[in-house]
């Protein structure tokens, strides 16, 4: 069973690609949350697995939300604790985020066994300029090469060294911002929003209502997963100033 959150697609794509592959059920975070579905039972043998982006060197607002409620029925004929992992894409590094994750797991009582990193093109256009096209083809090839050999690793349940899961001075820095900054003030739709109402289905924490046909920030904070904005068919969202003129990024996956 892997649990996992996307907002343009980055994190879908591993998920597909490890869950085909491995015959692994997967779980949509943001559609368990909208549907309070936190409970779930594992058969024998199965494999748990949590995917994601990372975000300020930490884990996304709505992934830890979602672990906090997640209940893991175990099968009562299995002979051993199942074997979990984690595999989190980023266009930097994780920094401390393995760490975090496995301290937001015990509180459930569920003991990470392995964390994987995969570097992706970047898409947090409120900071930067989302990974051009020439760039995203040669960093596609390089997943596509670390996506066999973690699949390898998993399907023979290699664990990696918990020690080396430490707290992060980048985590320490960064994440605070992410927690309590997240803020929606700056997002707006320019005059080429023709009213399709995506931004507002895709939302994964409904912070946006259409309202006259326009979307409308309702919550002062979202998790900021860039979907709206990058995802945008008529490219009308905007964060400020500064993204008016850059390109927006969505993994094919999405299209």
């Amino acid at each position: 069973m892997i649990f996992y959150f996307t907002g343009t697609g980055n994190s879908l794509y591993v998920t597909k690609r490890i869950g085909d592959e491995l015959g692994e059920r997967l779980v949509d975070i943001t559609t368990a949350m909208k549907e309070k579905s936190f409970v779930y039972s594992l058969s024998v043998d199965e494999r748990i697995g949590f995917i994601f982006p990372v975000y300020f060197y930490g884990v996304p607002s709505i992934v830890a939300d979602f672990i906090a409620e997640l209940i893991i029925e175990q099968n009562l004929e299995a002979r051993m604790q199942p074997y979990v992992f984690s595999v989190m894409t980023c266009g930097g590094g994780m920094g401390g985020t393995p760490k975090m994750l496995e301290d937001l797991l015990k509180k459930q009582k569920v003991s990470l066994d392995a964390a994987f990193e995969v570097k992706m093109a970047s898409n947090y256009i409120m900071m930067y300029q989302p990974t051009g096209p020439a760039l995203q083809k040669k960093i596609q090839i390089t997943t596509d090469k670390k996506l066999t050999d973690i699949i390898a690793a998993i399907s023979k349940k290699k664990k990696d060294d918990s020690n080396k899961r430490k707290k992060s001075f980048l985590t320490n820095i960064a994440y605070p911002l992410y927690v309590h900054g997240r803020k929606t003030r700056l997002f707006y739709a320019d005059d080429k929003c023709n009213g399709c109402g995506k931004c507002e289905k895709i939302c994964p924490v409904s912070a946006i209502q259409m309202v006259n046909n326009k979307p409308v920030w309702t919550a002062k904070q979202c998790t900021h997963c860039t979907a709206c904005i990058n995802r945008c068919p008529q490219k009308a969202i905007q964060y400020g100033k500064k993204t008016l003129k850059w390109r927006r990024f969505e993994n094919p996956i999405l299209k």
